[in-house]
């Protein structure tokens, strides 16, 4: 990966952070709540991401890979 690469990935997956990413159908906004690192196949960089309540009804947790994820 190039620096270029790394240096927006840090940008977006800062702890706190607002992203938006798809799901389903629907573009969501989370906020970062870790940094799980570079734990996912092939050194993927993976954060856990908190969806507010409002989408669902209650909050919800769960790990997605930085490349996937836009500043909100």
């Amino acid at each position: 990966m190039n620096n270029a690469a790394t240096t927006n990935q840090a940008a977006v997956a800062r702890v706190g952070q607002r992203v938006s990413f798809r799901l389903g159908t629907s573009d969501v906004e989370a906020t970062v709540i870790e940094d799980r690192g570079p734990i996912g196949i092939n050194g993927r960089r993976l954060v856990r991401v908190r969806l507010d309540a409002d989408f669902y009804g209650e909050e919800h947790d769960f790990e997605m890979p930085v490349e996937e994820l836009h500043p909100a």
